[in-house]
C-alpha cells in the first residue's frame, strides 16, 4: 500500500484543471474555495465552493476519510450529503462530490508523480526533491512546500540565475488558468507566491524580482555547481 494519496479534482463534462494534493500517512488535508489569500491545501475555483468545504484523513491503516466542513452546499458520498463535521470512510472507485455533483474529487494512482526521484540533470549534488511529498532537501534539512511553490522552485530552478517571465510562471504554476476563460492571476496573487517561497527556502536560496524585467532565483547552497 502507497503512504501517499493523490486527491484529484474533476469537473463532470470538463478536462482537469491539473489541481491535485497528495495526503500522506496520519495527515490530512483541506479542500475549498479558492480566495488568494488562503492556504488550502486543495483550491477549487467555483464559487459555489465554501471557503473550507471540507476535509480529508489518510489515517495509518491506509483508511482515506472525508469530514464536510459545514459547507454551504454540500458533501456528497455516493449520492448521500454528508452530516457536517463526522468522518466516512471512502476508497477508489466510491463517488466523493461537492455541490450536488458539479465538482468530483477522486483517488488516483501516479506512479511517476509518486516516486521519489534525483534530478541528476538538474539539481547539484546534496540536493534531492521528493516530488511526492513537495520537499526540497538540502542535505540535512527538508523544506515542505505547497503545490504551487513546489511548482514555482522547479521552474526557478531549471533556469537558475536566469530571469523567468511572469507569463511562464502562470503557464507553469497555474495551469488551470492559464486559458482565456479562466480568471487571470494577478501581480499581486504572483508576488504573494513568490514571498511565501522565499520565506520557506530561508538562507539556501533567494528569489529576486526585477521590473520589466522578469523573476529569478539565486542559490546560496555551498558547492552546489562543483
Amino acid at each position: 500500500m502507497r503512504e501517499t494519496a493523490k486527491i484529484v479534482i474533476r469537473t463532470p463534462g470538463q478536462e482537469s484543471d491539473g489541481s491535485f494534493a497528495y495526503v500522506r500517512q496520519g495527515r490530512s488535508i483541506t479542500v475549498g474555495r479558492y480566495t488568494g489569500g488562503s492556504e488550502l491545501d486543495l483550491s477549487v475555483y467555483n464559487q459555489m465552493i465554501s471557503k473550507r468545504h471540507c476535509r480529508i484523513h489518510y489515517d495509518t491503516q491506509f483508511q482515506l476519510w472525508v469530514e464536510d466542513l459545514d459547507s454551504k452546499n454540500g458533501t456528497e458520498l455516493n449520492g448521500q450529503r454528508l452530516v457536517p463535521y463526522e468522518r466516512y470512510p471512502f476508497a477508489e472507485g466510491d463517488s466523493l462530490t461537492l455541490v450536488n455533483g458539479l465538482i468530483q474529487l477522486r483517488i488516483e494512482n501516479d506512479l511517476e508523480e509518486t516516486r521519489e526521484y534525483r534530478l541528476s540533470d538538474l539539481l547539484g549534488e546534496g540536493i534531492r526533491v521528493h516530488d511526492h511529498m513537495q520537499t526540497v532537501q538540502i542535505g540535512e534539512v527538508e523544506i515542505p512546500l505547497s503545490k504551487k511553490e513546489f511548482q514555482l522552485f522547479k521552474l526557478l530552478y531549471s533556469q537558475l540565475d536566469h530571469f523567468v517571465t511572469r507569463e511562464q510562471i502562470v503557464s507553469q504554476v497555474w495551469p488551470e488558468r492559464s486559458i482565456l476563460e479562466s480568471e487571470p492571476v494577478g501581480i499581486d496573487e504572483i508576488n504573494s507566491l513568490i514571498y511565501r517561497t522565499n520565506r520557506k527556502l530561508g538562507i539556501h536560496f533567494t528569489i529576486k524580482s526585477v521590473y520589466k524585467k522578469g523573476v529569478y532565483m539565486k542559490s546560496h547552497v555551498p558547492d552546489l555547481t562543483n
